[in-house]
């Protein structure tokens, strides 16, 4: 009798336990789905909290399951003004150099290769062995920031050879976790910085490497390639709006809240430079198929999602690459022109237009670059660009353009310092509300309001 009371007492126990457990595993259930976002779901390990960061797992529909971290909503204004004034520059009034003070500007020539220390390329393989510090203490922005950002994902290809510290600058500066990024290491790229930038790479859910590396050679098919490998690679996800080309020696001189604003208003006008009249006809061998006309541009593009999946999928777009592989020197000075200037395709965004790329009309904003007409301050050219120096700050910080080329650290670190430091500044200031962007200029660009 005793006995069979205390079994009753147990069963008891047990039940009520149970009852508890499974309680506490719908309400976590629950939690989970109200954290679900369509096909991302996010499962939050609340054990892990990191300062203001929770840190958990992010698993995308048909991939692999990966680290994510996400900076929690009530600590982001704080947060961003701790990030900007990691970023200012020390011993340097960056605010009086892009106003053009030839005193201040003066001062920081005296300065800017010492300014703040290089970092080697074999330095990231310790720096990145803990991913958590290491975001941290490189200042990367780990929240969408904005519900306008969040719903307006970008994707962006980055073809780079060298220098790791200034392919990490130009990652952090653009980095939010939302994005994709495709970084294309050149083949003949020394282990070391291939190994470099991979370490950095992992570290974060919606960064990767190429897989397929191309021995990359100016003037050829290869450049083109890499850009083709990235889109293959960066189509697996979905929800990005709009897809960059960057390379390594490129900075943004635009904030990923103002080009989501910018190209909201394109409402999927492509910018791709080209013209007919300034084309060395010498550079195409025969005429390209299906009376298409060829058209000159830069492999610099700004597309909308769709442009991407016609130059992956469509049959005239396929004859149109092979055309420009075998018939034409400089393909990739011609292949994404000549699909966005022939309106005929019927490619989204495609310019209906006269094909001619001028500074008023019709501007290319995707990327700036002195190529002489005005004055370069550094005074050197690499294949007659301009080497943007400090004393180039002045126009780059009125430029309406996206990203600028080309930097180089060894040669100035300040300007890349207060390009760093505007960028995060000015995040900062539109987060608070205390910086507006105006995008009527682009909302009346020619290109937006004559696109297929």
């Amino acid at each position: 009798m005793k006995g069979s009371k205390c079994t009753r007492l147990r069963c008891l126990a047990t039940l009520i336990v149970v009852a508890i457990a499974s309680v506490l595993l719908c309400c976590y259930c629950l939690e989970v789905d109200r954290l679900s976002v369509k096909s991302e779901r996010i499962q939050w390990n609340r054990s892990l909290i990191w300062k203001d960061a929770y840190v958990g797992r992010m698993s995308i529909t048909g991939h692999t399951t990966s680290d994510y971290t996400y900076v929690a909503q009530d600590n982001l204004a704080e947060t961003l003004k701790h990030i900007a004034s990691m970023h200012k520059v020390p011993s340097v009034n960056c605010h009086a150099l892009f106003n053009d003070s030839q005193r201040d500007i003066e001062f920081a020539r005296n300065v800017t290769k010492n300014i703040t220390s290089p970092i080697s390329d074999l330095a990231y393989l310790s720096l990145t062995a803990d991913c958590r510090a290491f975001v941290t203490s490189r200042g990367y922005i780990l929240s969408p920031l904005t519900k306008e950002e969040e719903d307006f994902p970008l994707a962006f290809s980055m073809l780079t050879f060298k220098d790791v510290e200034m392919v990490e600058r130009l990652l952090k500066a653009i980095y939010r976790p939302q994005n994709y990024y495709c970084i294309h290491v050149d083949k003949k790229s020394p282990d070391s910085f291939y190994q470099s930038v991979a370490s950095i790479a992992k570290c974060f859910p919606n960064v990767f490497i190429a897989t397929r590396r191309i021995d990359v050679q100016w003037g050829w098919f290869s450049v083109l390639e890499p850009e083709l490998e990235c889109m293959k690679e960066l189509w697996r996800y979905p929800k990005w709006k709009y897809f960059f080309t960057l390379t390594g020696q490129e900075f943004p001189l635009k904030t990923n809240f103002e080009l989501v604003k910018i190209l909201s208003v394109y409402d999927g006008a492509n910018d791709i430079e080209g013209t007919i009249k300034r084309a060395n006809k010498n550079r195409f061998r025969t005429t390209p198929p299906l009376g298409i006309t060829p058209v000159k541009g830069s492999v610099h593009i700004t597309v909308n999602r769709d442009f991407v999946g016609y130059i992956l999928h469509n049959k005239t777009a396929k004859a149109l690459l092979e055309w420009a592989k075998n018939n034409v020197s400089v393909p990739d000075e011609t292949y994404f022109a000549t699909l966005n200037h022939n309106p005929q395709l019927g490619v989204r965004g495609a310019y209906k237009g006269v094909p001619e790329t001028d500074g008023k009309g019709k501007p290319f904003l995707t990327r700036f670059k002195n190529w002489g007409s005005n004055k370069c301050a550094g005074g050197q050219y690499v294949r007659a660009i301009c080497i943007l120096t400090l004393g180039d700050l002045p126009l780059l910080g009125k430029a309406k353009h996206y990203f600028a080329n080309k930097f180089y650290l060894s040669e100035d670190r300040v300007v890349i310092g207060c390009l760093e430091e505007k960028i995060f500044n000015d995040t900062r200031d539109e987060y608070l509300g205390v910086k507006t962007f105006d995008t009527s200029y682009y909302a009346n660009l020619s290109f937006v309001k004559n696109k297929v």
